[in-house]
């Protein structure tokens, strides 16, 4: 099993595992992240390997559409701005 398969350079999965783990604490520490350790970054990756529960997914599902009612909220109240901008021009208060 490779973690990186359109990487043909990694060998074994341990071999991936590590050389991931290497790649990402070089890449953290170039943009200035000076806490990442390894042992996070195995606990991240290995986190992500494991399938969501049904709660998980259904909680999930609920912030996407949370978020998807924020941002259609942010941008009616932007169009409801800028027809009472356009209208002050003709109606001055």
């Amino acid at each position: 099993m490779l973690i990186w398969p359109s990487n043909k350079n990694y060998g074994t999965y341990y071999d991936n595992l590590d050389m991931l783990i290497k790649e990402i604490s070089e890449i953290s520490e170039a943009v200035g992240l000076d806490n990442v350790d390894p042992v996070g970054i195995t606990e991240v990756l290995e986190s992500h390997s494991q399938p969501l529960s049904n709660e998980e997914l259904h909680d999930l599902a609920q912030k996407l559409i949370e978020q998807e009612k924020e941002d259609e909220d942010e941008g009616d109240r932007g169009t409801k701005a800028v027809q009472t901008k356009d209208l002050l021009i003709f109606f001055p208060l």
